[in-house]
């Protein structure tokens, strides 16, 4: 039993042999930068130019635009845009453009499966927002 005990422990041992250790990063007297964060770029200085529509890319196909007045939603953070027909859940508005009593224009796509905390009107996910009373 001994003898095969001490054969399969050589075996072993000539199994792991092959096997090669990973590189390690050589010492250093400085220590390293974590590089996993991205950084937080800083924001932009205010602009004294008045805000009256979005930097945007050109709408995806399918898109609509539709006008209203911007409104608070009855949840904190929450902005609606009453169009008379219709009440929008605004998802990614510009919120330099879109506060409260405005009216705007904004050009996107309605979402009504998407999932959200606010409680009211059907979710729209804005690509550009357009003031249209200065």
């Amino acid at each position: 039993m001994r003898g095969l005990a001490a054969v399969l422990f050589c075996l072993m041992l000539a199994s792991c042999a092959g096997q090669q250790a990973p590189p390690q990063a050589p010492a250093s007297s400085s220590p390293a930068s974590d590089t996993s964060t991205p950084s937080i770029p800083a924001p932009l200085p205010p602009s004294s130019a008045p805000l009256t529509t979005t930097p945007t890319r050109a709408p995806q196909p399918g898109a609509m635009t539709v006008r209203g007045t911007v409104a608070g939603g009855v949840e904190a953070g929450c902005l609606t845009l009453n169009t008379g027909t219709a009440q929008y859940l605004l998802l990614g508005a510009d919120p330099a453009i879109a506060v409260a009593g405005a009216e705007i224009e904004v050009t996107g796509r309605a979402e009504p499966g998407a999932m959200t905390t606010c409680q009211q009107g059907t979710p729209f996910r804005v690509e550009e927002t357009v003031r249209i009373n200065p």
